[in-house]
């Protein structure tokens, strides 16, 4: 049995997953939680996964497409993504970066974007 667990994302640890993208994943038996940090100019290609995925901006802005729509989000909006969906993200190369926090039903160990 997992049991509940503070996370301190400053103590975990974060890898570089895409050029400018460093990103630390936390596991419970149902849910998968990745802190990304996103450099300006940084981005994610198109891909899909058969997680659904909520992405929360905590700080900057991140552009998003998703299913081919373009999705602004800011500093406290919610996104949410139906597993399957093909989606990418970029940041613009003279903007502050960004930070997002995405939370995946756990389907597999490595989650995306």
């Amino acid at each position: 049995m997992d049991l509940p667990r503070k996370i301190d994302w400053d103590e975990e640890n974060f890898t570089e997953v895409r050029p400018g993208i460093f990103g630390a994943t936390v596991h419970t038996p149902q849910l998968t939680a990745t802190l990304y940090r996103y450099s300006a100019g940084s981005s994610w290609e198109e891909h899909s996964h058969p997680q659904d995925q909520i992405t929360f901006v905590v700080s900057g802005e991140i552009d998003f497409v998703v299913a081919g729509e373009p999705v602004h989000l800011v500093a406290g909006d919610l996104a949410t993504l139906p597993g399957g969906v093909p989606h990418s993200a970029s940041l613009p190369a003279d903007g502050e970066g960004a930070v997002t926090l995405n939370v995946f039903t756990y389907r597999e160990k490595t989650p995306h974007a």
